[in-house]
């Protein structure tokens, strides 16, 4: 395994982006559905042609109507969409865009839905279904090696636990939001930075 790739989702100003990016993210993650971590597309607006380059942005649905996508794609142009909620193959195909489809899963065969989003997804994001707590469940996460797009893991990832997870399973990547906060959409940049270090280390070998 040449490396793992890493995504700091959840984030709400471009000091935070700089930061993530500097620390060796491969991805930044920005939400404009509901939620603690919601970014408002018109601040958005004024600072995204400021992000880092070299680092792919994603910016984060969930049950949101084509009009409201496309509200935010007339103001920000992310390099992938990522869809969370009960989006169908078709309407990940609307937006002509790179997708990532989260699949949140609690056993094996809720991964099932994968086969439905083979020929429309560049990536999944595995992923506990929203409001469970803990980890992915190992079964999971070994299962996630057999989708038929590489898969970010996420749950309940911390700096601390990152390492043991990508020793163990040798993901494509992984993904990061709460883990590595102070606050909700407020990073700690430290921990931050020992994420990505600790990620890549593991896949490294080190």
């Amino acid at each position: 395994m040449s490396g793992v790739k890493v995504k700091i989702c959840g984030l709400t100003n471009p000091g935070d982006a700089r930061a993530a990016a500097a620390a060796g993210a491969d991805f930044l993650g920005f939400v404009f559905a509901a939620g603690p971590r919601r970014l408002d597309p018109r601040d958005a607006r004024g600072f995204w042609s400021e992000l880092p380059q070299g680092v792919r942005t994603v910016a984060v649905f969930r049950d949101q109507s084509i009009e409201e996508v496309e509200r935010v794609l007339a103001v920000v142009r992310p390099d992938y969409l990522q869809f969370h909620g009960a989006e169908t193959p078709g309407f990940c195909r609307v937006f002509e865009l790179p997708v990532i489809r989260a699949l949140p899963a609690r056993a094996p065969g809720d991964l099932a839905l994968a086969a439905a989003f083979a020929d429309v997804v560049e990536l999944f994001l595995v992923d506990l279904p929203k409001g469970d707590a803990g980890t992915l469940p190992a079964g999971v996460a070994r299962a996630a090696a057999g989708l038929p797009r590489p898969a970010l893991l996420a749950g309940g990832l911390t700096p601390g636990n990152v390492g043991a997870l990508v020793a163990e399973f040798r993901p494509y990547g992984v993904d990061v939001a709460r883990g590595v906060e102070s606050a909700p959409g407020v990073k700690d940049h430290g921990l931050v930075r020992a994420f990505v270090r600790n990620a890549k280390a593991a896949a490294a070998g080190g």
